[in-house]
């Protein structure tokens, strides 16, 4: 009836896709994960999208037929998400126009909108490599910061210092179009805050998170 089938983990029952994840796991330094997908001909399994993983696709059995866009926006270039589902009114012309043949390899990053279907003849049956999902700096720097913080906190008493009397006076998004002596010595404490904020950065500890 046209359905696709999708096997998850296949490295779980074939020992060749383990040994293959596990050595661009140690090659990436990040998680690297497998799905299977048997398609039928003249069927499409998913409709336009991106993913928030670097893929990597190996066509091993029929042919499949792949069409890859630009991220539409720039929020939308190496996002931490993937998308839902695209209609073909929402992307533009493919930037990638191609068909995949046992052995071909297909590397894509994160947000690039990809969509496939299958020709003609036989099935098709491709394997995908994800890998670097939320493996950014962004990321990193979630881990980090407030690692930072309460190591700050904990040996810094300039950390632990209650807040200016009446600042709310002078701060707030009701204030953020005025000067005033008082904002501009909050917004400056900020930033020597920041600043020390750097030499407590557990760096090695947020890596080995």
């Amino acid at each position: 009836n046209g359905c696709s089938v999708r096997l998850l983990n296949p490295q779980t029952f074939s020992d060749s896709v383990w040994k293959l994840n596990a050595t661009l796991q140690e090659y990436f330094g990040s998680f690297v994960g497998a799905n299977v997908y048997l398609t039928p001909p003249n069927s499409q399994g998913f409709a336009p999208h991106y993913d928030d993983i670097e893929a990597f696709v190996l066509q091993l059995e029929g042919k499949k037929h792949w069409r890859l866009y630009s991220p539409r926006t720039d929020s939308e270039v190496l996002p931490r998400f993937s998308s839902n589902n695209l209609s073909d009114d929402d992307i533009r012309d493919p930037i990638l126009d191609v068909v995949l043949e046992p052995g071909d390899l297909l590397y894509f990053p994160r947000g690039t909108i990809h969509q496939a279907d299958t020709l003609d003849g036989p099935h098709s049956l491709h394997i995908t490599l994800s890998t670097y999902q939320r493996t950014c700096w962004g990321d990193f720097m979630e881990e980090l910061l407030p690692k930072a913080l309460q190591i700050a906190i904990d040996e810094d008493v300039e950390f632990r210092r209650g807040l200016p009397l009446h600042y709310l006076n002078s701060m707030g998004f009701t204030n953020s179009e005025t000067s005033s002596k008082e904002r501009s010595e909050f917004l400056r404490r900020v930033e020597q805050l920041l600043m020390k904020l750097v030499s407590y950065l557990p760096v090695d500890g947020a890596v080995d998170q």
